[in-house]
C-alpha cells in the first residue's frame, strides 16, 4: 500500500507496483509549501468524490487513481476498512491527496507540522429545527473555555451545504471563514441549506423568506448553547447570505453585536439581475458573442422574457424557459428591496465586496455607506471576484473553475476576523 511522507521539505506519496499501474501514475511529490490543509476522513473509500479519470475501482472496497469534479483533481488510493489523509493542496499538479493510512491521525499531525499549519479545529456536528424540518450544521469553537463570541455565516446562493460547497462548485468560504475566526478566538456556526447535505426539505421549493426563517432560527439555537456569548452574537453572509443577512438584522438587532455583508447588495433584487446580465454579456468571450449574434439571440431580451414570466408564476417551482427553476425564492427576490433594511440599522456593519465582482456592482458599497445610520466600515477590495479569490486577469464568470482552485482571500478572512474582534462587547469588570 501507499506511504506518504516528509522528506527534504517535500511531501512523498510512494506507490507500490500495483498502484502504479491502477493509476497510471508513478510516484507524487510536492513542496510543503503547497499543503493548505490537512484533514483525517474517517471512511477513505467514501471520500473519493467525483469521476475516475483515470484508475480502478472496486465499488466498495479500493480506489486507486485520478478522481476529477469541477475545480478539483485529486490523485486517492484508500482500501475499505482504512481510515484516510486528505492533503488540500495549491499550486501543485494536484488539488488535493486522499491516501488511506491505518494510523491516519498521528500522519495528518506530522504533516500539519511539518507544513507549519495551525492545529485543526475543534467541529461538532449538529442539527436544528426550523419550522417543521430538521436542518445539520457545524460549530467550530475556538481553543480554550466559553462562553465565546460567535459568528452565524450564513452562505450564498443556490443549493449549497454549510462550506459553501456545491457539487459543481465547491467554494469552501464558509468553512475557510469559520476555521479563520476560530483560529482568532471566535466562535461559528454554518449549516447546510434546505434540501441540501443534512437538511430536509426541498431546495427549490424554498423561498427566500424560508432561508431568512431557517437563519432566525439557527441564531435561536445559537443563542441557546452554553458555549457561546448571547450578547456577542454576528451574523455573516455572502452574497444571498448577504441579502438574508440584511433582511433579520433590523428585527434582530436588539440582540445582535454586529453584521458583515460579503459581496450584499444595495438595490432592489430586479436591478441587481439586470446589471448582471449587463455585466455577463461584456463578458463572453468573442467566438459566444458571434455566435449569439448568429443565431439571433439576445441575452437582455432572454432576460427580460424570464423575469416576466417568474413574476408572472404563482407556484414554488415553475419551468422557465425549459428549466425547473426555484420560482417563488426568485419572485421574493426580485422584490426585494434592501434600502429601508439598511436604513433601519443600528448595529455595526461591515461591507465587504471586490472590484472584480460581476455579480453585484461594487458601487453598491457607497450606498450601504450613506444608508446606514451608525458605524459602518466599507472596503473595495482590488483584484477580488464575487468568490471572494483574487482573480489576477479580470475574468470574472469565464475564470470561475480556475478561481476555485485557489484558497479563499487571506485578506479578507484576516479583515473579518480583525473587524469582529474590534466588536466584541465590553462586560462589565
Amino acid at each position: 500500500m501507499a506511504t506518504m511522507t516528509v522528506t527534504g521539505g517535500e511531501l512523498v506519496l510512494a506507490l507500490d507496483r500495483g498502484e502504479k499501474v491502477a493509476g497510471l501514475h508513478g510516484d507524487i511529490r510536492v513542496p510543503l509549501t503547497a499543503v493548505r490543509d490537512v484533514t483525517v476522513v474517517e471512511n477513505g473509500v467514501a471520500g473519493a468524490r467525483g469521476l475516475r479519470s483515470p484508475g480502478l475501482a472496486v465499488p466498495g472496497r479500493t480506489k486507486v487513481g485520478t478522481w476529477r469534479r469541477p475545480g478539483n483533481r485529486a490523485f486517492v488510493t484508500v482500501r475499505r476498512g482504512v481510515p484516510a489523509v486528505r492533503v488540500s493542496l495549491s499550486g501543485a499538479g494536484y488539488d488535493e491527496l486522499l491516501v488511506g493510512d491505518e494510523h491516519a491521525a498521528e500522519l495528518a499531525g506530522r504533516i500539519r507540522e511539518a507544513a507549519a499549519l495551525p492545529a485543526p479545529v475543534a467541529e461538532e456536528r449538529v442539527t436544528f429545527r426550523s419550522g417543521g424540518l430538521i436542518l445539520g450544521g457545524t460549530l467550530a469553537l475556538p481553543a480554550g473555555p466559553g462562553p465565546h463570541p460567535v459568528v452565524l455565516i450564513v452562505t450564498g446562493s443556490g443549493p449549497l451545504d454549510r462550506d459553501a460547497d456545491h457539487k459543481r462548485m465547491p467554494l469552501g468560504v464558509s468553512r475557510d471563514l469559520a476555521h479563520a475566526l476560530a483560529r482568532a478566538g471566535v466562535a461559528s456556526f454554518r449549516y447546510d441549506k434546505r434540501g441540501v447535505g443534512e437538511s430536509q426539505g426541498d431546495f427549490l421549493a424554498a423561498g427566500l423568506s424560508d432561508n431568512v426563517a431557517d437563519a432566525r432560527a439557527a441564531l435561536a439555537w445559537l443563542r441557546g448553547r452554553t458555549e457561546i456569548d448571547p450578547a456577542a452574537v454576528f451574523v455573516a453572509g455572502h452574497s444571498e447570505g448577504a441579502v438574508i443577512a440584511t433582511a433579520l438584522s433590523p428585527a434582530e438587532q436588539d440582540g445582535l453585536a454586529g453584521i458583515v455583508l460579503l459581496s450584499g447588495i444595495a438595490r432592489t433584487g430586479e436591478e441587481t439581475l439586470r446589471w448582471q446580465a449587463r455585466q455577463i454579456a461584456g463578458d463572453l468571450p468573442a467566438p459566444v458573442r458571434v455566435i449569439l449574434r448568429l443565431l439571433g439571440t439576445d441575452l437582455f431580451t432572454k432576460q427580460e422574457q424570464a423575469l416576466t414570466r417568474l413574476k408572472a408564476t404563482t407556484t414554488d417551482v415553475a419551468r422557465v424557459q425549459g428549466r425547473r427553476t426555484n420560482a417563488r425564492w426568485h419572485r421574493e427576490f426580485i422584490a426585494f428591496d434592501p434600502e429601508p433594511l439598511l436604513r433601519g440599522l443600528r448595529v455595526p456593519v461591515l461591507a465587504v465586496t471586490g472590484d472584480g465582482d460581476v455579480q453585484v456592482d461594487p458601487a453598491d458599497l457607497d450606498t450601504v455607506a450613506a444608508l446606514v445610520d451608525g458605524d459602518v466600515t466599507t472596503v473595495r477590495v482590488p483584484g477580488l471576484s464575487h468568490l471572494l479569490r483574487q482573480d489576477p486577469d479580470a475574468g470574472g464568470l469565464r475564470t470561475y473553475k480556475q478561481q476555485i482552485r485557489r484558497p479563499t482571500d487571506p485578506g479578507v478572512l484576516t479583515l473579518v476576523t480583525d473587524w469582529v474582534n474590534e466588536h466584541l462587547p465590553e462586560h462589565p469588570a
